[in-house]
């Protein structure tokens, strides 16, 4: 997203007048119930597959099938870009905001597929696949993904916190009952790969009913689209997806078959923290488009560390059980290292409050601060700390904790408050 002068809404669309006090704080108190609820539901659905893939996937399986998922999500970071683009036009009742959300989704997606199926042969090897096809696959769930981020964008901006929630949750049990299904079938990685796209597919075109009234707009050439925005906002607004999932596939790349396994059991810990607190700026984005003051930062920043915290204690004094009902007793040797993913993926959801945080001011200075460590760490790994699953995650979460250190001196101001960002 890109700068330009303060404009807070356009003048051929006025905005509604502001609800009272007490009526926003109401509606800012059942959206956040509502998607953490989605939000919560979506993890427990992601916990749900991997039990599943650990028990009927062996270790090198499951190695494979974890970083294509993960590189599903790195692959979509144009989705996050997409939804934060939409979300800030719509909060701010720009013209045609939600038929240019679905026209922007359609077209990012298509380029993202492109780009996917191109550098499938680069990817095979890294991942020491058999073949390009579950690659390919991947490719294949790049449309889909795009335009349900589209949609959900517009939701978060049109506050509609309901519906919200009901699609991270519903996307999230779409997903896992084909992954599931795949694995339970015997179909392999392949198998796997190819019910998740299905399942997208789906899930996309029932999630587009949501914003039908607006899908005729779509297809007129007086609709603007915002790929440009979405595409130069991307290296900020979804560093953080790339962040919480690049260990993984690093992981599988310099780890053995069976270590990379054990890395993927432990990062569904990361995986909880750092999306269990993510509903507290996803509600609160809207308001930061609108605000001048960093009230809704810091309401972020200290609801998620608190539940961070909460999260890191919990999971070092539960490590033994949690482990055991996560992995199964063939990784009980693993425990120590539950806190260790538990932090890491708490820190990087903290840099997530700050990323959405400059997003809505047309600033991605912590964006590239998580790109630069994360580079950091993918090089440390690969030329020094590679002999373990523990010294993969530390270097990680050491790269995490001082992101979001330096992320905080530099996104709270010590002078004037910036105001937010207007874009076209």
């Amino acid at each position: 997203m890109t700068e330009s002068a303060p404009h807070p809404t356009d003048a051929s669309v006025p905005a509604p007048a502001p609800a009272p006090p007490s009526s926003r704080r109401g509606r800012h108190g059942l959206g956040a119930s509502v998607v953490g609820a989605g939000t919560l539901l979506a993890n427990i659905f992601g916990y749900a597959l991997f039990l599943v893939l650990n028990r009927e996937l062996g270790a090198e399986e499951l190695g494979a099938v974890a970083s294509l998922l993960n590189l599903v999500i790195i692959a979509g970071v144009a989705a996050l870009s997409t939804q934060l683009v939409s979300a800030w036009r719509v909060a701010l009742h720009r013209p045609d905001a939600q038929a240019t959300a679905v026209r922007t989704g359609f077209i990012v997606g298509l380029i993202v597929t492109g780009a996917v199926a191109l550098l499938t042969p680069v990817i095979v090897p890294l991942l020491h696949l058999d073949g390009p096809l579950p690659v390919l696959l991947v490719a294949a769930s790049m449309l889909p993904t795009c335009l349900i981020a589209a949609v959900q964008g517009s939701l978060q901006g049109a506050e509609r916190f309901v519906a919200l929630g009901t699609v991270y949750a519903v996307a999230s049990a779409a997903r896992t009952a084909g992954g599931a299904l795949a694995a339970w079938l015997g179909w392999g990685v392949t198998g796997v790969m190819a019910l998740t796209a299905v399942a997208s597919w789906l899930l996309a075109l029932a999630v587009l009913t949501l914003v039908r009234s607006h899908l005729g707009r779509t297809m007129h050439a007086d609709v603007p689209t915002q790929v440009r925005r979405v595409l130069s906002g991307m290296a900020g607004t979804s560093a953080l997806l790339v962040a919480s999932t690049i260990d993984t596939p690093v992981a599988r790349h310099v780890l053995s078959g069976e270590d990379s396994g054990s890395y993927a059991v432990l990062s569904l810990f990361a995986k909880a923290a750092f999306w269990g607190p993510a509903f507290l700026a996803t509600v609160l984005f809207p308001h930061m488009s609108r605000a001048k003051g960093v009230r809704p930062l810091l309401v972020a920043l200290g609801g998620t560390a608190a539940i961070v915290a909460v999260g890191v204690a919990a999971s070092a004094v539960l490590s033994s059980p949690l482990i055991r009902i996560v992995g199964g007793p063939a990784y009980t040797h693993l425990a120590e290292l539950v806190p260790v993913f538990t932090a890491l993926g708490g820190a990087w959801a903290l840099s997530q409050v700050l990323v959405f945080w400059g997003a809505a001011r047309g600033r991605h200075i912590v964006g590239y601060l998580v790109w630069a460590a994360v580079g950091v760490a993918t090089i440390v790994v690969e030329l020094w700390r590679h002999d373990s699953v523990g010294q993969v995650a530390t270097t990680f979460l050491i790269a995490s904790v001082v992101v979001t250190l330096v992320g905080i001196v530099t996104s709270v101001p010590r002078g004037r408050p910036r105001a937010p960002a207007v874009h076209g």
